[in-house]
């Protein structure tokens, strides 16, 4: 069992869910809570490294630079509560011997919902009729304009790009629903289990061409920042619709904008919209947030009661399995 350890958050919650969930250890740790992005220095964060043994951190806390691990100077382990761990330097943590865990699988059942709930509301306009509603009142002629507009997701084709738990978990949500699926991920999958999840693996490209509905659940990477770009929202279907529900930067917002401007896309649904920090404060920032046939959620597709306390039991257990002298799971490096 490790002892004298302290533990440095730089997550959201407060330090007591910690202290909580450790003080039944022989030798619970300290825990120093720093906050998020914003709220902590690059040289706060620092000093406070140097003597840490855990860190907990998050997309949203301050990017894990060379300069940070560098003061990790006793450190033996990174826990991310999250899936993604692209707000470190990877290759330096590596380098430095300091193994980082993520948190895999605890959002897929929520995000997975939440993208099929965004298909359904493309199709449907949802958002659309709700502030025509809104401005006009229930009129007939208002309503009629949707009629005709509005479609069924059963006979359509979806392409997924990236079959990880998210991606799996949504095959498993679309099958009442009729549909063809195509999939599209780095590693594909052997023919029995493309066969026992009826789906079909087609090359990025051919899957833009044939999909009425792209979703994207890839991480994201340096090979996938930017997928959705000019270029590759070019090859998609004439009034096909795009879903993201991964991470912001995977999508070009501009390109989406022109697609859907010129009438290459349908609708596009999104976790995620540009934001601007005006006097402090966070404000959208994206033309998406006018258009009619965008529908767009603020980053809530994995916060869903059941996922949060998944998320927290597993990290937290992940840190103090290793408390106990057990090697942690989910190591990426």
């Amino acid at each position: 069992m490790l002892v004298n350890n302290k533990i440095v958050s730089f997550l959201s919650n407060s330090p007591d869910v910690l202290i909580q969930q450790y003080k039944d250890l022989p030798d619970p740790p300290i825990v120093e809570a720093l906050g998020t992005r914003g709220q902590v220095s690059e040289d706060q964060a620092c000093e406070s490294l140097e003597d840490a043994t855990i860190v907990l951190t998050f997309p949203a806390s301050p990017y894990m630079n060379r300069r940070m691990l560098e003061s990790c100077k006793n450190v033996k382990l990174i826990q991310f509560a999250t899936v993604g761990y692209d707000n470190i330097d990877i290759e330096a943590a590596t380098e430095l011997g300091i193994p980082v865990a993520n948190n895999p699988g605890w959002n897929s059942i929520s995000v997975a919902e939440h993208a099929l709930m965004l298909m359904l509301m493309a199709l449907k306009k949802v958002q659309a009729a709700r502030e025509k509603t809104l401005d006009s009142g229930w009129t007939m002629p208002e309503t009629r304009a949707f009629w005709g507009k509005v479609w069924e997701l059963g006979g359509k084709t979806v392409g997924i790009v990236g079959l990880g738990s998210i991606g799996s978990e949504l095959v498993r949500l679309l099958e009442p629903f009729n549909v063809k699926i195509l999939y599209y991920k780095r590693n594909r999958l052997s023919p029995e289990d493309e066969k026992k999840l009826g789906i079909e693996y087609k090359e990025l490209q051919t899957l833009l061409n044939e999909s009425d509905i792209v979703t994207i659940h890839t991480p994201l990477t340096e090979e996938t920042r930017g997928l959705f770009n000019k270029n590759t929202i070019g090859q998609m279907k004439q009034n096909s619709i795009l879903i993201n529900t991964a991470r912001q930067e995977i999508v070009e917002e501009e390109a989406v904008v022109e697609a859907l401007q010129t009438g290459l896309l349908a609708s596009f649904g999104t976790d995620f919209v540009k934001m601007k920090t005006v006097e402090g404060v966070s404000v959208v920032d994206s033309p998406l947030v006018e258009m009619d046939s965008v529908v767009f959620t603020p980053h809530i597709a994995g916060a869903t009661r059941e996922a949060v306390g998944r998320s927290r039991r597993q990290y937290m257990g992940n840190v103090k399995r290793f408390l106990l002298g057990d090697d942690p799971q989910f190591i990426v490096n």
